[in-house]
């Protein structure tokens, strides 16, 4: 039994030792490991950062796409009103001059009744018109 005590003994040692030392290189690569995962969480961190601004200006440009819009279709309903404005504008000065010509035209037809009534002897038709 005291062989097998001891030979447990110097196997656990020897374990043990195999264990505390670290494997050749092991040292430089657990370093290389940390070091590259420390420079991609600085990547992912500048990265983030980077996303945030441009998504930040891109929604600066969206609001300002969207006044320019909304301006824009202000100025066309603004247009729109003015041309219907001025168009319900001729159209008026249309109707009235339509009148004043459809006046013009009954108070002619009428003087000239009159003339021919007058030169046709009809006394009373001579006499200037009322008013």
């Amino acid at each position: 039994m005291r062989g097998t005590a001891a030979m447990v003994l110097v196997f656990i040692a020897l374990a043990g030792a195999a264990i505390a030392q670290p494997a050749p290189g092991g040292l430089d690569a657990l370093s290389a490991k940390l070091a590259r995962d420390a420079e991609l969480a600085d990547q992912n961190a500048r990265s983030e950062a980077l996303n945030v601004e441009v998504n930040r200006r891109n929604a600066a440009v969206d609001a300002r796409n969207a006044a320019v819009r909304a301006a824009q279709v202000k100025a066309e309903a603004d247009f729109r009103a003015a041309q219907a404005a001025h168009d319900a504008q001729v159209a008026k000065i249309r109707a009235d001059d339509e009148a004043a010509q459809a006046a013009y035209a009954k108070a002619k037809a009428a003087w000239e009744a009159r003339v021919a009534a007058c030169k046709a002897g009809k006394v009373e038709a001579c006499a200037p018109p009322p008013g």
